[in-house]
Formats: C-alpha cells, sequence, structure tokens
C-alpha cells in the first residue's frame, strides 16, 4: 500500500468516526427531547403568563388574591379572566409532548413561524422572573397519506390521524423546530376581550323559584315554581296564573338563566349611562336573594345590550338565542292542552 493510499484510508476513517459521532449526537438530542416536556413549568408556581405576537397587541393574564385577571400588554385596563381558558392554557402549554423534529437549521424558522413572527408564550414567578418560554409557530392540518409501505409504516401512519392538526414550537434558547399534534390556536388567537370572564352569575337551577318578566305594554308576567303534588320524585312544575307551563319551555329558560353569558362588551357604555330598559327579567332565589338583568336592543339589532345586578359594564347578548329561550310571551310558555 502506497502512502497516497494509507493518507486516503486514514482521512477516509476519521470522516466516518466524526459522521458517527455527529450522528450519535444528534441521536442523543433527539431522544432527550422526546422524553422531556417543552416547557417543564410548575403551574403552581405560576404567577403571570405573557402572551407577545408579532401583529397583534401582548396579553397579560396575572394571578390576584380576587383570581385571573387580564389586560392589554400596556396594562392601560384589567379585566377578570375567564377561570376555565386560563386553566386550559396552564394545563395545555407546560404538558406539551414532541411528535417529530422538524428541523434543526434556524434559516428554516420563517417557514415554521418560529421566528420574530411567532407568538411567544413566557410563565412568570412570583417575582416576575421568567419560569419557561416557548415560541408557537404556524399550525396545519396533516392530509391523507399516500403509497403503500411496510407494517412500521402503516402503524406510523394509523397514529398520525388523519385531520390532526400539527403546530410547530421552539424554545428560544435551542435551534430545534418541534411539532406537536395540538392546536394552540386557543392560546394564540385569543384578544383581551375572548381572554375576559363572560360570566354573569352563576346559580343552581334548583335555587330559582319565581320569575318576573317585564314586557313592554301589557305583556309582563310572573311564573313560578310549585312543588309536584303526586310523588316526591316527580320534578317540580311552573304555573303562571294558574296555567301550567310547558317543561321543555321553562327548561329551556333556565338553562341560560341559571349561568348566562356576555357575547361581548359594550366599552362605550358605561352601566351608568345605560337608559331606559325595554326588558327585565328578575330571578326570586331560595335564599331570598334577587338577581335581575336589563335589556334594550343595540343599534344593529342583531344584540342586546344588558346590565345586571353587580356587573361593572354592559354587555352584549345574542338576541337570537335570548328570544327563543327567554323572551317569550306567557302563551307560547303554557303547556297545550
Amino acid at each position: 500500500m502506497t502512502n497516497a493510499t494509507k493518507t486516503l484510508a486514514l482521512i477516509f476513517a476519521s470522516t466516518l468516526a466524526l459522521a458517527l459521532a455527529t450522528s450519535w449526537s444528534w441521536s442523543t438530542a433527539s431522544s432527550a427531547a422526546f422524553q422531556e416536556q417543552l416547557l417543564a413549568v410548575d403551574t403552581s408556581a405560576v404567577q403571570a403568563v405573557h402572551i407577545e405576537r408579532s401583529s397583534r397587541p401582548s396579553i397579560r393574564l396575572a394571578q390576584t388574591d380576587s383570581g385571573w385577571r387580564v389586560s392589554p400588554g400596556d396594562t392601560s385596563a384589567t379585566y377578570p379572566a375567564g377561570t376555565r381558558a386560563v386553566d386550559r392554557l396552564l394545563g395545555a402549554v407546560p404538558s406539551l409532548e414532541v411528535s417529530a423534529v422538524a428541523t434543526r437549521q434556524p434559516d428554516k424558522h420563517p417557514r415554521y413561524g418560529v421566528d420574530s413572527t411567532g407568538t411567544t408564550v413566557t410563565m412568570l414567578g412570583d417575582g416576575g422572573e421568567a419560569l419557561g418560554t416557548l415560541i408557537v409557530g404556524r399550525t396545519r392540518v396533516r392530509r391523507p397519506q399516500s403509497g403503500s409501505g411496510g407494517p412500521s409504516q402503516n402503524r406510523l401512519r394509523q397514529r398520525r390521524r388523519r385531520g390532526t392538526p400539527v403546530t410547530y414550537v421552539r424554545p428560544p434558547d435551542r435551534p430545534d423546530v418541534y411539532s406537536i399534534e395540538q392546536s394552540l390556536r386557543s392560546v394564540t388567537a385569543r384578544t383581551v376581550e375572548d381572554w375576559r370572564d363572560k360570566t354573569i352569575w352563576g346559580l343552581a337551577r334548583s335555587d330559582i323559584r319565581r320569575i318576573d318578566l317585564r314586557y313592554p305594554a301589557d305583556s309582563s308576567f310572573t311564573m313560578r315554581r310549585v312543588a309536584a303534588s303526586d310523588t316526591a320524585a316527580a320534578p317540580d312544575a311552573w304555573v303562571s296564573a294558574g296555567d301550567t307551563l310547558s317543561q321543555t319551555g321553562v327548561s329551556s329558560m333556565l338553562r341560560v338563566l341559571a349561568s348566562p353569558r356576555a357575547d361581548g362588551f359594550a366599552e362605550s357604555t358605561a352601566p351608568d349611562d345605560f337608559g331606559k330598559a325595554q326588558y327585565e327579567v328578575r330571578l326570586h332565589l331560595t335564599d331570598g336573594s334577587r338577581r335581575s338583568i336589563r335589556l334594550r336592543p343595540a343599534p344593529d339589532a342583531q344584540q342586546y345590550l344588558a346590565v345586571a345586578d353587580g356587573l361593572p359594564y354592559v354587555v352584549e347578548l345574542q338576541s337570537g338565542s335570548w328570544d327563543r329561550s327567554v323572551l317569550r310571551g306567557r302563551s307560547a310558555l303554557v303547556e297545550s292542552r
């Protein structure tokens, strides 16, 4: 073997060893990524969440003595935040599991939306320190795969179901982009209004004993719950002026009135400037307390503006839903014989 041949053989062996070492290193990093959470955060320590978006205003969620509150990034105003929405955020983001490594090349970050155009979600502790940060990029829906393959490929296709949303994410301190089989639009696409608590009040339906409905002209009426007389197992009946009311109609009304929710907020109108209501619904409860909500048509006629006891702002309600379920005339509720 000539010296030149020996030199080439040595170069080849060195190159092969380097390639194997690099491959082993990447494989180890990939395995580690699949074994650990992307955002390993103790949610009990989270006191605030900052959501920063390139094309839309940033949002801040903060925990207070009275519960979670939401505000624009500049904290110009704060509002009670919806508890369920915050719970879903804290339950979903820290528990994300990697499905695959999409790329390790920084120049491909724009392709997956995990560059400056992505949404950065940062969880903060009691002192404002960052507990964990994740950049959320684009979401796509997996298309059906065609072609034949071996048993292992078929099993992989079965696991990766058709129509599954795939979102690309990246920790800011790593170049690696990971895919997760989940949509995070409930986090990235929400506005401040979407995060706000839309619950007007929450009651048990069984606690509502009487409902006064004040309508224009002479169409107002009152309906009362009366205990069933034939058997204790029978449901209570509702009556109005001696007439028994339809159980289906009353049930639909109680479903809305026990836990009414706003569809939006009329920021330009203060409760003190609400004006004259066209409708009023007053609930009388078993403990002697009352709840009332007053409504009037909004200018677009597709919604009602409403104010309720103890609510510090005017809310918007979909008129179609309330017309069908609550604001019905007495004759529409009387049980047909």
